[in-house]
């Protein structure tokens, strides 16, 4: 018990010591005030802004650079149908999706932690591959990622695009100002491509898409209002938008050319070469240049892939992949937008359904082929979306923080499909869930492992079990901050969440819930609340390992239950399927610690962490999970030396 006792006050202090450093580091490196920064630097700049940054000038900032490398992904199949066919799931692995939130500069430009429960999150990030930052206006060309969030993705092996956006023409933007982003040096050097290449590196994201919806052609006066002709349309200069089109074309090869290895670019499907803005929505002659290689431009590709506008069909997908591969290019390149947002009626969430299926060969014994790569577009609809006269909101959340359950569910349901569970198919003409195609991914593949089923939110703050003052908020200024309503948000303090959010098999999956409880929780936000409601088999794959476990791992968890044993604990290796009952005494709403002897399991390698239900058990029981920990003694052991030496007590 005493050993039990140290490695758990170790864990608390090292998780304390890291919120306090965050805390230190962000008060005395942060130059801003608490809250968000939509339209402020270091986060959203003017291109003269851009021209003039500096790391060490007024509008770049220590406090957003990410200090989390990108960690490697590994495939984390769930379902038979994912697993069965090795060349699909080859090529599966291959098709990336990329996640473009809009409005992110409203959403997440924060560095400090949030006196606000009700912030936007993200918590599938299993699912994904790619976050766009997609922000912007007509002025604030250049929007540059929050480290909170790029941390995050780094640590879930997701890689961060800041966005470059030059506006409709409609809507404020002008060709002045997309001349302005193509300004040379004397050598011919695209200065602003340097600097955006300078400004990715400086923060530590992933690189750009560059959003050029512009009309190259148009004339504004000095007003930036459209001038119009006698015919009532606007008046137009072709010769000029077609040359700014062409140095358009030559500063998007110069920009890919100069990337590094680790930066991508990325192109939207909007200007074609004669510099108006005619959306394609598919990969053809018109836009093709931004993507292939050019021989005649010393072999410079366009960008590294192309986010293609959302009016598309089957057809126009079978079309672009055959393009695609005729140039030489990778159909994974090619990233098809889903519009998301159920006012605009193109990909409309849950509603419409055969997008996705049209993205996928379904003439593939065992399994699906993804056909291309996928954008989805405006999923935050779980967040802003107010309701319409066919659609109710999704949630209220972004207005009622109470509200956070359907936040969740609904970016879930986006993966898990409508029945809210990513291992039961859902009925034809029901939606199906990204996770039905597309296996999720691991990051888990070496010690230490510990997640609390932290979100990097929460209505409360707990410490040990209680509910606690967030010791990270500035009591001065965060005066309603107290043990009782403590409502936060840093998602930079996100755990690893669950590799599926959320897997249910077996006959009594149903009648059986499992979700986050804002309510409840061992450390940080929230913990893990599984109810079941009738009798029958059920087992739920939480984490997907790739590791080895030494002779001196241990496990130790923190739980809840009104059932002791009835909620077993599975560990599977190569060698087989472990089973550990979980809890000593029925305790609800009271915490115990269980620490599982995995000693047999030295050497194996451990690939997925369960739950499951023992076949003799009460009908309806709830277990709650507040914390598992799988760590190694001897890395422990030096920590806490290194905590001694630095005059803490473990």
């Amino acid at each position: 018990m005493k050993a039990l006792l140290l490695t758990q006050g170790l864990l608390l202090t090292l998780q304390l010591l890291t919120i306090q450093a965050q805390a230190a580091q962000l008060q005395s490196t942060q130059t801003q005030g608490s809250g968000l920064s939509p339209d402020l630097p270091p986060f959203a700049l003017t291109l003269q802004q851009t021209k003039a940054w500096t790391p060490h000038g007024a509008t770049a900032s220590k406090a957003n650079i990410s200090q989390v490398p990108l960690a490697q992904r590994l495939p984390a199949p769930l379902n038979s149908s994912l697993t069965m066919n090795p060349q699909a799931q080859a090529l599966n692995l291959q098709a990336q999706v990329l996640y473009a939130p809009d409005g992110m500069n409203n959403f997440g430009n924060y560095l400090q932690p949030q006196p606000k429960a009700n912030l936007y999150s993200f918590s599938n990030w299993s699912q994904i591959d790619i976050l766009n930052w997609f922000a912007g206006t007509a002025d604030l060309s250049v929007q540059i990622p929050a480290r909170p969030w790029v941390e995050t993705a780094h640590k879930n092996g997701v890689k961060v695009l800041g966005s470059v956006f030059l506006g409709i023409a409609e809507w404020g933007g002008n060709p002045d100002t997309v001349e302005k982003l193509l300004e040379q040096d004397a050598q011919g050097n695209f200065i602003m491509a340097d600097q955006l290449l300078r400004i990715a590196g400086y923060y530590g994201f992933d690189g750009w898409l560059v959003n050029q919806e512009t009309d190259l052609t148009v004339v504004k006066d000095a007003q930036n209002q459209l001038v119009m002709a006698a015919n009532g349309k606007p008046q137009r200069d072709k010769e000029r938008g077609q040359q700014l089109a062409a140095k358009m074309l030559a500063f998007m090869q110069y920009l890919t050319a100069k990337a590094p290895a680790d930066i991508e670019i990325h192109w939207y499907d909007a200007m074609i070469a004669d510099g108006t803005v005619r959306w394609q929505n598919e990969l053809n002659a018109n836009n093709q240049a931004y993507l292939k290689t050019d021989v005649q431009a010393g072999g410079k590709a366009g960008s590294h892939a192309i986010f293609l506008n959302y009016w598309w069909n089957g057809a126009m997908v079978q079309q672009s992949v055959k393009r695609a591969e005729a140039q030489g290019l990778s159909r994974y390149q090619l990233f098809f937008g889903a519009d998301l947002w159920p006012e605009r009626d193109a990909q409309q969430a849950f509603v419409q359904t055969q997008w996705l299926r049209d993205l996928f060969d379904h003439n593939v014994t065992d399994g699906h082929k993804a056909l291309t790569s996928i954008a989805l577009f405006a999923p935050n609809v779980n967040f802003n979306f107010a309701g319409d006269k066919t659609t109710p909101a999704y949630s209220t959340f972004a207005k009622d923080p109470q509200d956070i359950r359907r936040f969740y569910q609904t970016e879930q349901r986006l993966f898990t499909g409508d029945d809210l569970n990513v291992a039961v198919p859902d009925p034809a003409k029901r939606w199906p869930g990204l996770g039905a195609y597309l296996s999720a991914k691991t990051v888990l593949t070496r010690l230490p492992f510990v997640s609390s089923f932290n979100t990097g939110q929460g209505l409360y703050w707990f410490e040990q079990g209680e509910r606690q003052p967030a010791p990270f908020l500035n009591a001065a200024k965060d005066a309603t901050a107290t043990a009782t309503n403590s409502g936060w948000s840093d998602i930079s303090q996100q755990d690893i969440l669950p590799t599926w959010q959320f897997a249910l098999q077996g006959s009594a999956a149903a009648a059986s819930t499992l979700q986050y409880d804002f309510n409840q929780g061992w450390s940080g936000g929230s913990s893990l609340l599984l109810q079941v409601r009738k009798a029958g088999d059920l087992t739920i794959p939480l984490y997907q390992f790739a590791l080895t476990l030494p002779a001196t791992a241990q496990l130790q968890l923190q739980l809840q239950t009104d059932a002791p044993g009835a909620v077993v604990l599975l560990l599977q290796t190569e060698k087989g399927v472990h089973r550990f009952p979980l809890g000593d005494v029925a305790q609800a709403q009271q915490w115990q610690a269980q620490t599982i002897d995995i000693s047999a399991l030295q050497g194996q390698q451990l690939q997925r962490i369960s739950l499951a239900l023992q076949s003799s058990r009460p009908a309806k029981l709830q277990f709650r999970l507040g914390q598992i920990a799988l760590t190694d003694a001897t890395a422990r052991d030096s920590a806490a030396a290194e905590l001694v030496a630095q005059g803490v007590k473990p």
